[in-house]
């Protein structure tokens, strides 16, 4: 049975999405050692060859699905500490198609800014049937997150999270992508019925709602949540100081109510969801020297 791990990158004007699923790439080889596959858009694929090769991609990545989709324009508000933000497309509304995509029986999705410090997803493939996921998350500071980052809105549904998803290809996980698709498709009126927030296109609402929908509306077991064990987020308001080795940061993480309030933390032996796309970018080069393990 095939195993292997997919990620999605499109590349715009401020954020080069490919050169960060490289990176996100030689982290699963290194600690999952399972194929890659990119799925990606013509132009962003040309470039990351451009960039970095055909000999420096073949060793990390395994398999390409070059998509002609016509992604919707959803544009997100990106930031870089506290003091600094942007905005810029971000292209997803094609991801529920990786189950239609995906060359693999059993696959993780996952974002190109989750990066892999241990084995942890390891036991996914063994562990799980149908469709697994985080629902929970904690900071740097391993506090709670904002509420809007634990239910759709304050009296709503919890969160799940699409950052990470474990799938097969069971008759449970086409009925949650078709369902995913089917929220994707009707996105204002489940903004209507749940009541989440935000002009944004939010792929966590879709996969929250599809959760609520096959768990029979209660906490259920058709989706999975990894043990209970929460996603360790790094926020767009967090920076990356320094790597220290192949699995240590050090991170000035923001106080969320005085983001003047800043403290160091050092994060290692566990993964991470790093939000902050440009500081991962500014240490990308470092930490590619020290994990490289060719």
């Amino acid at each position: 049975m095939t195993e292997g791990v997919c990620f999605f990158a499109y590349n715009n004007e401020h954020i080069d999405y490919v050169k960060l699923a490289l990176f996100a790439a030689k982290k699963v080889k290194k600690y999952l050692n399972r194929p890659v596959c990119l799925i990606t858009d013509q132009g962003s694929w040309d470039w990351l060859i451009e960039s970095h090769g055909n000999a420096e991609i073949k060793k990390y990545i395994t398999d390409v699905v070059v998509t002609d989709d016509e992604l919707e324009k959803n544009t997100r508000n990106h930031y870089d500490s506290p003091w600094t933000q942007f905005n810029a497309q971000f292209s997803n509304s094609n991801k529920h198609k990786v189950f239609e995509y995906t060359p693999y029986e059993k696959t993780l999705l996952l974002d190109i800014d989750y990066i892999l410090k241990s084995d942890f997803l390891e036991h996914a493939f063994t562990s799980y049937t149908g469709v697994s996921m985080f629902d929970d998350a904690i900071s740097m500071r391993n506090c709670p997150m904002h509420m809007h980052e634990r239910r759709l809105f304050i009296h709503g549904i919890k969160m799940w999270w699409s950052t990470v998803v474990y799938f097969d290809q069971s008759e449970t996980s086409k009925l949650f992508f078709d369902t995913w698709e089917y929220v994707k498709d009707n996105y204002d009126y489940y903004k209507f019925l749940y009541n989440f927030p935000g002009g944004m296109y939010r792929t966590d609402f879709c996969v929250s709602i599809a959760a609520h929908i096959m768990n029979g509306m209660a906490t259920g077991q058709e989706i999975n949540n990894f043990g209970g064990i929460p996603m360790q987020n790094l926020s767009g308001k967090d920076d990356i100081v320094d790597s220290l080795d192949d699995e240590t940061w050090i991170v000035l993480s923001h106080d969320p109510k005085e983001n003047w309030k800043n403290i160091m933390v050092r994060h290692e032996k566990s993964d991470v969801h790093c939000m902050n796309k440009r500081a991962l970018d500014r240490i990308i080069v470092k930490y590619a020297e020290q994990t490289d393990d060719t």
